[in-house]
């Protein structure tokens, strides 16, 4: 069956509304405001007065719907985020995004990929804007759990322990390793039932890093807390082999700690099968395709 490429006419058409739709909201006065001015003036010619409002206005109800629909998308993906920040302060973050990577997926849900790379960039330094960027890694790792595809825990065999040293875990994708410097993880399940769109308080920052295993199960998102070389040893097997991932960390140990290495690294890879942490063995190197295991 052949296929005819649109009218020219019709793809300038629609070229001109999308431009409409994506013209960025006025925020001087305080409120979200379609700025009519700012509109291509043939899109303008393209519209029809009609019997209550003129064709500027009736392009103005199109425009402000498209950002309130990919604000409320965008907030929903980094809700932590969101109510670190305030609504109205994150969708300044938000606007500033989607304007330099527009969605262009036929899901929706995609739209916010990426935005914590571009937080990342976007904000200045000091602690609350380390916060912040703590706050959009967890978001971010909390949308890749539960879209992550369904996988079989590794479940090791004789012949794998033989192979064991020299090959690398492959991360289970719905199986992320985090740490934290703020009870954020505690915060964000506070705000999980909590409606308002100001600001909250940033809780004081850890005396120290807490580290988490969260795991994607069918009642929602487990966290299993860990031990700080067990998290810091769970990332470096992500990326390297067995042996390499254990030469690292002891590395960085000291004296006491290595000396207790062998028996608490045989602890921590048994508990890391036991929960589902990893879902196979590769002797392949490290691509960085592999997003289960994220140290923020």
């Amino acid at each position: 069956m052949s296929t005819r490429s649109a009218p020219d006419w019709l793809a300038a058409l629609q070229a001109r509304f999308g431009a409409v739709l994506r013209t960025p909201l006025d925020r001087s006065a305080g409120s979200l405001r379609a700025d009519v001015s700012a509109y291509d003036r043939d899109a303008l010619d393209d519209a029809l007065d009609g019997p209550r409002r003129p064709a500027a206005e009736r392009l103005a109800v199109y425009n402000r719907q498209y950002w309130f629909r990919l604000f409320g998308v965008m907030q929903t993906a980094f809700p932590l985020t969101a109510r670190l920040l305030g609504h109205w302060q994150f969708n300044h973050y938000a606007a500033r995004f989607l304007l330099a990577q527009p969605p262009h997926a036929w899901d929706l849900d995609r739209a916010p990929d990426g935005f914590e790379q571009h937080l990342d960039g976007a904000l200045d330094a000091g602690a609350m804007s380390d916060a912040l960027r703590e706050a959009s890694r967890i978001d971010a790792a909390w949308r890749r759990l539960f879209r992550a595809p369904a996988t079989a825990p590794l479940r090791p065999t004789a012949d794998d322990a033989a192979r064991l040293l020299d090959a690398r875990l492959v991360p289970s994708p719905a199986v992320a390793v985090v740490v934290e410097r703020w009870p954020l993880l505690e915060l964000k399940a506070t705000l999980a039932n909590a409606r308002g769109e100001s600001a909250v308080a940033l809780p004081p920052r850890l005396a120290d890093a807490r580290w988490w295993a969260l795991a994607r199960e069918p009642g929602g998102v487990r966290h299993v807390a860990l031990e700080a070389r067990e998290g810091e040893l769970l990332t470096l097997l992500g990326r390297h082999t067995v042996r390499d991932a254990l030469a690292r960390l002891e590395a960085t140990c000291s004296d006491a700690e290595r000396a207790a290495l062998p028996a608490n690294a045989q602890r921590w890879l048994a508990r890391g099968i036991e929960r589902g942490v990893w879902c196979g063995l590769t002797t392949e190197p490290d691509t960085g395709d592999d997003q289960g295991i994220t140290q923020l």
